[in-house]
């Protein structure tokens, strides 16, 4: 079965230049780093606890970065990276409540370098993205995880005047 939906793209550019924002987004988000993997000894037992305790229904968790620099030509390069954000909490109700919405989740933001030094943030909403479902419930966490989307990146646009340390 085939089924044709909409999706809202949203692109902004703003007021940090790239280090700038992507430093003070993956601080707002917190990474879980190799140490801290190292440390849990990477068993998914100790991984789903480690989630669970760093994690609230309030708050969005970097699951994934793909730096995609690479990807650029070298006479022009650009700055890019994919974010994959999302919370647990809400991913796993969604999931529960219709396994297909797996496929949207986490949620993948774009950030990349404009010539001029400004970043540009994009991502599809997922409120348009879930809206196939006919689900109240996903539905309304989807509106919740685009609020907290906006939040966030408005926290790391708002650290724009501090210096990224080398």
């Amino acid at each position: 079965m085939k089924t044709a939906i909409v999706i809202e793209h949203v692109s902004i550019e703003v007021e940090s230049n790239f280090d700038n924002f992507t430093f003070h987004l993956e601080k707002a988000l917190g990474v879980l780093t190799p140490s801290t993997l190292h440390a849990l000894g990477a068993a998914p037992a100790s991984m789903v606890s480690y989630l669970n305790s760093t994690s609230d229904e309030t708050s969005l968790m970097l699951f994934n970065v793909l730096v995609q620099d690479d990807l650029t030509r070298k006479e022009n390069p650009r700055k890019i990276k994919q974010y994959h954000i999302g919370n647990p909490t809400i991913m796993l109700r969604m999931i529960e409540n219709h396994p297909g919405a797996g496929l949207y989740i986490p949620i993948h933001l774009l950030v990349y370098e404009k010539f001029n030094g400004k970043a540009i943030v994009e991502y599809d909403l997922p409120s348009s993205s879930f809206a196939q479902f006919y689900n109240s419930k996903i539905f309304s966490d989807s509106i919740t995880l685009e609020n907290m989307l906006i939040k966030l990146i408005r926290i790391a646009d708002e650290g724009n005047h501090d210096v990224v340390p080398e």
